[in-house]
């Protein structure tokens, strides 16, 4: 009989331990592909320049596209157009019941144009515009086995966050502000909820804006750009998400010594304000750029760590239309992350000529998870596309 008590006992405290298991499985703060535990793959490292430096470039003056990584390091003596393209190698993902890949199909990263502006009561401003895509993925494929597997549902989920900046910045001595305003459209697709066959697509719009500074003088430069948090909440058909978009702030300095730079940034993400379960993520960004005659050589490291790693719940539909066969009952209702903190080493190069510059920048993971990125991108100064006047017509 003692034997069958412990025999009982251990029994229970097996099942207490796979109920306390089960009970640490999170549900998404965001709509699957969007929230943030994907971050390893879905963020597009936007800048072919910062590319090669490891993605620093905080305290740097820059081209129209630096209005990314702060709105105050856009300086430019003349006006500009830029545009920039993008790619990514699909990644394998086991985030389901069974190995898929992560990818970002569409090879496109930026498109500026900007210049100063002629104030006279302002001197030293700027303008900016840009469109870019910081965020995509794609699911290749999310299937869900049904009816003993005579019928597979099969559902390719997509984020992509689409951005149009709007940038002011002004530039006296050694000082240099900015604001920037990311009007960002977040882009649904396809998202997965059991126990309904429906796909459900959403957009949703928010405004996002950015403060930024940059001291300068020759030998050093320190910036500092911060963009404050904002609240996002989705109302689909049949779940809902309240959250908040965390806050985002980003310091660091470059060193400057005759035609070198070192670079050095770090920046925090309040990703605990998305889910009670997430980390902060604390991003270390380290670069080096020399210029020889025309070109520019750069290389760069990027730290980024994860913010969690576990098991999910999967939404399921409650409603009274859910469908209620009884093949959904041997659906897996969770998934997991795996670990994904990454080292990421960087390199790159730029070509400056009469007419402008040409940046190519690639960046690769160090281990698991995987993740590269190959950039390359133009910018060319707008006042040769003008008729040049003659000298009778002055």
């Amino acid at each position: 009989m003692r034997k069958l008590y412990i025999l009982l006992f251990l029994l229970m405290a097996v099942g207490l331990m796979v109920q306390a298991q089960d009970s640490l499985a999170i549900s998404f703060a965001l709509p699957q592909n969007m929230d943030p535990a994907f971050d390893y793959f879905s963020v597009n490292y936007v800048g072919a320049q910062a590319l090669g430096r490891g993605n620093s470039g905080v305290a740097l003056k820059g081209g129209v596209e630096s209005i990314l990584a702060n709105p105050a390091a856009y300086y430019p003596q003349r006006s500009a157009i830029y545009g920039e393209m993008l790619i990514k190698p699909p990644v394998k993902t086991d985030i389901y019941h069974s190995a898929r890949e992560f990818s970002s199909p569409v090879p496109f990263g930026m498109v500026a144009a900007g210049g100063p502006l002629e104030n006279r009561f302002l001197p030293g401003m700027n303008w900016g515009v840009a469109y870019s895509l910081p965020k995509s993925i794609v699911l290749d494929a999310f299937e869900v086995p049904m009816n003993q597997g005579n019928y597979v549902l099969v559902r390719y989920p997509i984020y992509n966050q689409h951005q149009v900046t709007a940038n002011l910045g002004w530039h006296r001595g050694e000082w240099n502000v900015g604001v920037s305003f990311h009007n960002q459209i977040h882009y649904i697709s396809d998202f997965t909820v059991l126990r309904t066959f429906e796909h459900i697509r959403e957009y949703k719009y928010l405004l996002r804006p950015e403060l930024g500074v940059l001291w300068t003088n020759p030998q050093l430069n320190v910036g500092l750009s911060i963009t404050p948090p904002s609240r996002l909440d989705w109302r689909f058909k049949y779940i809902d998400f309240d959250t908040t978009m965390p806050t985002e702030l980003t310091a660091g300095f470059a060193i400057k010594n005759a035609n070198q730079r070192y670079i050095l940034d770090a920046q925090w993400e309040n990703t605990s304000i998305v889910h009670e379960e997430y980390k902060d993520r604390f991003s270390l960004k380290a670069g080096f750029e020399s210029d020889v005659r025309s070109f520019t050589y750069r290389v760069g490291y990027l730290y980024r760590p994860e913010i969690w790693h576990g098991s999910y719940n999967l939404p399921i539909n409650t409603t009274a239309d859910a469908d209620t066969a009884l093949w959904w009952n041997y659906i897996p209702t969770s998934g997991s992350v795996s670990e994904n903190g990454q080292h990421l080493m960087s390199a790159g190069i730029s070509w400056t000529f009469k007419y402008g510059v040409i940046n190519v920048g690639g960046m690769i993971g160090l281990g698991q998870p995987d993740m590269a990125q190959v950039s390359a991108s133009l910018g060319l100064f707008t006042d040769y596309f003008r008729r040049k006047r003659h000298p009778a017509e002055l």
